[in-house]
């Protein structure tokens, strides 16, 4: 049996407190799913850093990584944890997985509801829940995923409480201020409010309580009570080890006993999970215009995204040989190359692995940086040109840029390289819908290439990750029937 690791990355702290909470979680995550090793690393602030940490796992002999990127929002700071431990893994070729975050689980409206019931019955309030009013606290961020992601959090309680309002520490608005003004406005009768922090850090113990003493003296209101941040819990840990799961069962190592329904008990209800999801899925949407073999890739984009627009007619473009080029170029043992790191990071290893794949991003690498810089280009479009010959005869997936996408219709057009397939979905108001548009545009007779695309501007890595996802497992289950 393969030893496994288990790597959970923090922002990261000077706060002693932290440490002490990132041990703890460690401790408890490691004991729960049996994990050889567990540890913490930090992304920023203080060592051990991620290459630090990923050093241990493998040093305490580990031979399959988990990192879990221990975040509530999916932002900035998310992003360079996964491009990080990506390109760490790549180098070293460590047999290594990243977990989602822990943001959009429903998990974490009931810890907010747990904290605030915690609070009530701490300060003897006998007020129902549709009673009170709710105050939500926020970090902040300027990447509007995460915003969204937090407001995600407060919509999800407002049904149980009288009213729910949310305000931010930094970097967005409502500020704490603003946000103590506006809850007071609604004449409550008492106000909970509930710092969304993992930690106790220097923002709970001094920055949040100083701006709302200062807010509430602002206010002239009395009746305010603060819950306690998140902290350990054994709830969060036991997120932290499902969305572990979720991505160990999907990688499956060599080693029979890791990722399989019989060595892990999450693994069957994580199997009725998807299959209920697929369900829902096929229940909502009802009948659609997408064939057999399209079908079950368009399900795939909304199970990754929640997102049934996915579904709408002509909301998703197949290229007449798209699939059939994709099998082809698969069975070749094509390279698979992605824009970003997250893109690639989500694609399941143990399919590319059973298949003969590889996978290709250079985004990060530094040579491609250099020269970007020194020809004015986008990072995104130099990571192409670089990838010229990868993409000859592969397959191209771009979920996040789409100065990627315009680059790789160009280098088509020059006769630079012509993939198998390009799966253009890059989300954004700025050139993603006219990136589509081009990529949907080329036909055979203008030099083009099969491709999958979406119009408009939503898109994103999940969904480029899980096309791909989705095609290697249809051509798996092809595989199978023909034998």
């Amino acid at each position: 049996m393969k030893k496994r690791a288990l790597l959970i990355v923090d922002r990261g702290s000077r706060e002693p407190e932290v440490r002490q909470e990132m041990q703890e979680i460690c401790a408890l995550a490691k004991g729960k799913a049996g994990y050889d090793f567990a540890d913490y690393c930090f992304l920023e602030v203080l060592p051990p850093f991620i290459e630090e940490g990923i050093k241990k796992c493998v040093d305490a002999g580990a031979e399959a990584i988990t990192v879990m990127p221990y975040f509530l929002y999916p932002g900035m700071k998310l992003k360079d944890t996964v491009k990080q431990s990506a390109r760490i893994g790549r180098d070293k070729n460590l047999n290594l997985v990243i977990t989602r975050p822990l943001s959009y689980h429903p998990m974490m409206p009931e810890l907010v509801s747990e904290r605030i019931a915690e609070l009530k019955k701490e300060k003897s309030i006998s007020l129902s829940d549709s009673q009170c009013d709710v105050l939500l606290i926020g970090h902040g961020s300027s990447d509007r995923n995460a915003h969204d992601a937090f407001v995600h959090t407060a919509e999800a309680i407002k049904s149980r409480y009288r009213n729910v309002h949310h305000c931010f520490l930094e970097l967005d608005t409502p500020n704490i201020e603003q946000g103590v003004m506006q809850a007071v406005a609604r004449q409550p009768k008492v106000l909970l409010m509930m710092p969304y922090f993992l930690h106790k850090g220097a923002h709970i113990k001094r920055d949040v309580v100083n701006d709302v003493s200062a807010a509430l003296e602002k206010a002239r209101f009395q009746d305010a009570y603060m819950a306690r941040h998140l902290g350990v819990d054994d709830k969060l840990v036991n997120l932290v080890v499902e969305r572990a799961k979720e991505v160990e069962n999907r990688q499956g190592p060599d080693d029979r006993s890791f990722g399989t329904a019989a060595s892990r008990s999450m693994t069957e209800r994580a199997f009725d999970i998807e299959k209920r999801s697929f369900e829902i899925i096929d229940s909502e949407v009802g009948p659609h215009d997408y064939d057999s073999m399209q079908w079950p890739i368009v399900r795939r984009v909304i199970h990754a995204t929640a997102d049934f627009d996915f579904a709408g007619k002509g909301k998703m473009l197949f290229h007449k040989r798209a699939i059939e080029s994709a099998f082809f170029a698969i069975k070749n043992r094509c390279t698979i190359v992605t824009d970003v790191d997250m893109v690639l990071a989500a694609i399941n290893k143990k399919s590319l692995s059973d298949l003969g794949l590889k996978g290709a991003c250079y985004i990060s690498d530094k040579s491609v940086a250099e020269q970007a810089r020194r020809l004015g280009k986008t990072r995104s479009e130099m990571a192409m040109r670089h990838a010229a010959k990868e993409i000859e005869g592969g397959i191209v997936v771009v979920g996040n840029a789409p100065t990627a996408l315009l680059e790789v219709i160009s280098m088509v057009k020059e006769g630079v390289a012509k993939p198998a397939l390009i799966v253009g979905i890059p989300v954004g108001f700025v050139s993603a819908p006219e990136s589509k548009e081009a990529l949907a545009k080329m036909t055979d007779d203008d030099d083009g290439v099969p491709f999958i695309t979406n119009v408009g501007r939503k898109g994103g890595s999940p969904a480029a990750s899980s096309i791909i996802n989705a095609l290697l497992l249809l051509y798996q289950n092809n595989s199978q029937r023909r034998k």
